[in-house]
């Protein structure tokens, strides 16, 4: 079965299929028991149905289906109301319980359910999810200073597999020019308390407009000048390429201990001894064979991905000390628990199933606020029986602990509501806000690549597992205070939620 393709006949009893085409298509019988003429159908156009199916599915679906959302005999006394599938949708999240939190995405606990538009269909909806593969150059840029004068586009993230990345580019790397133009420099002041900030917003404003269009170009031709300061210029090709989410792995040796590195992009399919299995086995072996003892897992650009990735690594990394402990439950709405919690359903326990010989003394999350869904999960299910150090570049992570699987709904519509929420064996699963940091506002320092042990955040995490190990990074990096100062808040082409799926 394809992970990401769960269909109505997968998941609704035999006869609720029946029930939902009687019931878009005619009106309800009266109850009088003398013989009549039945009422003529009533007349749906497409996009009245693809409403009803929005109300249909997420009353179905819907973590809060039980409780906030009414039931209606026939969905059109509630889909009439709205003129989109989009504003139905927007409609039901609004009923879920008010979240005074998420004020900016409605005051309610649902600003996780969405849609995308199919074949061209539009819906006034942005496309969050994105597995497996992805389209453009596989470039992120951030704004920073080597001279606290000026900003410029600095690579901060090259997903694996890009053409970025087969080019060579990496993050650090400070753009020269792009497309032959080198003026993307912009004046900057860092004099106050909070950070640099632009003497022109308006300036600034217009180099991210520039290089989002860049990025959306057929080509790419970029200048870039590297750490060791030598200079390379690169032609690339927009295209759709297959994600390598492992985008760095490191074992780092000292006297008393070996500490593994592992940075993840993405939770891609991991079956069937496909590329990313063979990866990942390849690189927990390596870490078996050098025996390491603490491991830094880097999910600061990592916004999701799919359940069962996240559980086969929560595997790995929980080796011998986990072994056949409960690793996650789930919570759904009435109809879900009782269509899919029995041993062979979608929402049966699992249990850590020992996917290696590692018996690891301490795990480090390396997050940001984009850090999410699965990636959250992965550090959740381990908490309780772990010492887990959360190390953060604000205070938490994103917040998402719940999950979700597609609907295609017409094959116009990728309809994606909220629909389960997970637990670890603590019974912990109320991060809503994000998970909490236990070394929070620690700098991402994107002028040194992902791995090196100078970076602030992995140097940080290294630092508490091997006390002493950092001081002469730490004395090296104090005699350039201003480098790596960053405009916050001014990342371009941001990274997309990837989401949290379920597949089984």
């Amino acid at each position: 079965m394809k992970n990401t393709k769960l269909f109505p006949q997968q998941l609704i009893a035999k006869g609720v299929v029946f029930f939902l085409v009687a019931l878009f298509f005619v009106s309800c019988k009266k109850s009088n028991p003398e013989p009549e003429p039945e009422p003529p159908p009533v007349e749906r156009d497409a996009n009245a149905m693809i409403r009803d199916s929005v109300y249909y599915y997420y009353k179905l679906y819907s973590l809060w289906a039980d409780d906030y959302i009414p039931s209606y005999e026939n969905p059109f006394e509630f889909t009439d109301k709205y003129r989109s599938a989009q504003s139905v949708l927007t409609a039901l999240k609004g009923m879920t319980p008010a979240y005074p939190n998420y004020r900016d995405y409605g005051g309610v606990y649902d600003r996780f359910s969405f849609m995308e538009g199919l074949s061209g269909y539009d819906i006034g909806a942005q496309a969050k999810v994105k597995m497996d593969r992805a389209d453009g150059y596989g470039l992120y840029f951030d704004m920073g200073t080597v001279d606290s004068k000026i900003a410029q586009p600095i690579i901060y993230f090259v997903e694996g597999g890009s053409p970025a990345d087969n080019a060579g580019l990496k993050r650090s790397d400070i753009v020269l020019s792009i497309n032959g133009e080198s003026d993307y420099a912009v004046e900057i002041d860092c004099e106050g308390n909070d950070g640099c900030k632009a003497v022109d917003p308006s300036a600034l404003g217009k180099i991210r407009s520039r290089l989002n269009s860049a990025l959306e170009g057929g080509t790419l031709a970029i200048k870039v000048q590297h750490e060791d300061k030598t200079i390379s210029n690169e032609e690339l090709t927009y295209r759709t390429y297959t994600i390598d989410p492992i985008y760095k792995d490191s074992v780092y040796h000292y006297s008393s201990k070996n500490v593994g590195y592992l940075a993840l992009s993405s939770f891609e399919e991991i079956e069937n001894n496909n590329f990313n299995q063979v990866k990942v086995d390849g690189v927990f072996q390596k870490f078996e064979e050098q025996h390491i003892e603490d491991l830094v897992v880097d999910l600061r650009y990592n916004t999701g991905g799919y359940v069962d990735a996240a559980v086969y690594i929560a595997n790995k990394i929980g080796g011998t000390k986990t072994d056949k402990k409960l690793m996650v439950t789930y919570k759904a709405n009435a109809y879900m628990e009782r269509a899919q919690k029995g041993p062979n359903g979608m929402f049966k326990d699992t249990y850590f199933s020992g996917g290696s010989s590692l018996n690891l003394r301490k795990v480090y999350f390396l997050v940001s606020e984009t850090t999410a869904s699965a990636a959250e999960m992965l550090i959740n299910v381990l908490k309780p029986y772990f010492d887990v150090q959360v190390i953060a570049t604000g205070t938490r992570t994103y917040g998402k602990p719940v999950g979700f699987f597609e609907q295609i709904i017409e094959n116009k519509i990728s309809f994606w509501p909220a629909s389960f929420q997970l637990k670890n064996a603590d019974g912990f699963s109320e991060y809503w806000d994000g998970l909490a940091a236990d070394k929070s506002n620690v700098t991402d320092y994107i002028f040194l690549d992902s791995g090196n042990t100078a970076e602030t955040m992995l140097e940080t995490a290294l630092e508490d597992a091997v006390p002493g190990s950092s001081v002469r990074a730490s004395a090296r990096r104090s005699a350039r205070p201003d480098k790596g100062r960053v405009l916050q808040g001014n990342s371009i082409n941001q990274l997309p939620e990837k989401g949290l799926l379920k597949s089984r």
